[in-house]
């Protein structure tokens, strides 16, 4: 079993307001995130939530298959709250897939895609690829476990560059696993481009 860790504990400081609960579409940004997590192949996700817990949990909705941990320590940046899922993880967990909180836009399809690679590959860790550059969702094979519970500043890449040889790139035609929404200017052009997919 895969377990999804949401990765949402950030404190927006750049957006300047909780980007979690921005407008996307019908919903708010974490939903759609959440959404598209649910409607995939995972068996079970766990959202990690931190910097204003509370008020963004009283405007989610979880299925049954989605628990919410607290990142108590999510000043101390994402690595934290990749540590917080990792530790809350089943036991049973065979891998971890780390999605980004503020990427709404990164659908079931690609999150199966990059399940499925995991679950045909002999490598044990399973990244995406838009036009040779590397994006989300990643795959740790839970064997790492104890390297990623250790991380600090450079997060899960000192993981990465530990275990060269052990990675798997899945070219996807996907731009939308490279971006994140940081700033109000992401937002806007993550909206535009939200727009322009739907017209096409």
């Amino acid at each position: 079993m895969t377990v999804g860790i949401i990765l949402s504990a950030g404190e927006s400081k750049r957006m300047g307001t909780p980007k979690q609960l921005l407008p996307w579409g019908k919903t708010i940004i974490l939903q759609q995130v959440i959404d598209n997590a649910d409607a995939s192949h995972l068996e079970q996700i766990i959202l990690v939530l931190g910097c204003r817990a509370g008020e963004i949990a009283n405007q989610i909705t979880l299925s049954p298959k989605t628990r919410t941990v607290i990142n108590n320590d999510y000043q101390e940046g994402m690595s934290s709250s990749v540590k917080c899922g990792v530790k809350n993880a089943p036991a049973g967990a065979e891998a971890y897939m780390l999605l980004l909180g503020d990427q709404p836009f990164i659908g079931p399809a690609i999150i199966n895609r990059v399940l499925d690679a995991y679950q045909k590959s002999k490598l044990s860790i399973v990244i995406p690829v838009y036009n040779g550059k590397r994006g989300h969702p990643v795959i740790f094979d839970a064997k790492y476990k104890d390297e990623l519970l250790a991380i600090a500043d450079r997060g899960a890449r000192a993981v990465l560059d530990n275990h060269l040889r052990d990675i798997l790139e899945v070219p996807l035609e996907a731009p939308e696993i490279l971006t994140d929404i940081d700033t109000p200017q992401d937002y806007r052009e993550a909206q535009a481009q939200a727009e322009g997919r739907k017209k096409d």
